[in-house]
């Protein structure tokens, strides 16, 4: 089964009316429109916390739940707003990058599925 998959990336200023802020140290307080999932977990639209540790540890807060995630780099340069990076699978979006101001923009780890057809001749 082939997906598409269609990037939407979330900025200040596009989240209803720019509610991306950054706060003390790595630390996004952001107000999602839409569900989404993070580490396998699926997250209602609302009121999130997202925090980056200096490890690449990213950690999604909020709705009465949380995640965490690994990250790695995903650009070589600073970025120059706060955002998250979601990816549309079918009828789901994946938070899939962050984004702090002045910092390399990461990458979360997620999952990804692959269909494999397996033949087994038999006599």
């Amino acid at each position: 089964m082939k997906r598409n998959f269609f990037q939407f990336v979330a900025i200040a200023g596009v989240l209803l009316g720019g509610s991306l802020t950054a706060s003390a140290a790595e630390r996004l307080r952001v107000n999602v429109p839409f569900s989404f999932v993070v580490a396998g977990l699926e997250f209602q639209p609302g009121q999130y916390t997202v925090d980056e540790n200096n490890n690449g540890v990213i950690t999604v807060i909020g709705g009465g739940r949380g995640a965490a995630v690994l990250s790695v780099p995903a650009e070589s340069k600073a970025g120059t707003a706060n955002s998250l990076r979601f990816v549309s699978v079918g009828h789901e979006y994946r938070l899939v990058g962050l984004q702090m101001e002045g910092e390399v923009s990461r990458a979360l780890s997620t999952p990804t599925f692959q269909e494999r057809k397996l033949s087994i001749a038999t006599r």
